[in-house]
């Protein structure tokens, strides 16, 4: 998949979640745009399938819909067996280099989601804190990463596994050479 842009099914689910859960709230884009800081121009384009939302962009939006990454970008359902081939998967960019692609999402009351991360050389990520009891586990699988929470960041070589609260302001950052990962986020249970 190209990671300049995301799938077209992708990208019309996204669509298709933020108009529902827009609606769900009877909220205007106005409202909207109040709420994630995002034009309501930016929003239209979103909701009508079209651009290229960054992560920083879905954060927001999830954020402001009650909603994770993977919940506004893959389809609900059971999960049938099936495999996922190298490359595949919705892939979701940072303003600063960082590219995950969505492993798997977890639909129930307690969410988990699974991200391949790819973190070149100079790309950092400053995460928002998530709902509190949200757990965050990385584990590096080549190169060198950075991460954890942003008061103690912690240093992964290959083979390394960072665990640590997503409810606290936390980065995640190259190593000198790059890096790679897997990142496990482990939601609280759904209440609503």
């Amino acid at each position: 998949m190209d990671s300049q842009s995301m799938a077209l099914p992708a990208a019309r689910h996204l669509a298709e979640t933020v108009r529902r859960h827009r609606e769900a709230r009877n909220q205007s884009l106005g409202e909207l745009s109040r709420l994630t800081g995002l034009s309501k121009t930016s929003l239209a384009r979103i909701e009508a399938g079209e651009g290229n939302p960054s992560l920083e962009t879905l954060w927001r939006l999830g954020h402001a819909l009650g909603l994770s990454i993977g919940q506004l970008i893959e389809h609900a359902g059971p999960a049938p067996a099936r495999v996922q081939r190298a490359g595949e998967g919705t892939v979701v960019e940072s303003a600063r280099g960082m590219r995950g692609r969505l492993l798997q999402t977890d639909h129930s009351r307690h969410r988990t989601e699974v991200f391949e991360l790819d973190l070149p050389p100079g790309s950092r990520f400053e995460g928002d804190p998530h709902d509190a009891g949200t757990r965050e586990l990385v584990h590096c699988t080549d190169g060198a990463v950075v991460c954890g929470p942003a008061d103690h960041l912690l240093d992964l070589k290959a083979g390394d596994t960072a665990h640590f609260d997503g409810g606290v302001p936390h980065i995640y950052a190259a190593g000198p050479g790059g890096g790679r990962a897997l990142l496990v986020m482990s939601y609280p249970p759904d209440l609503r």
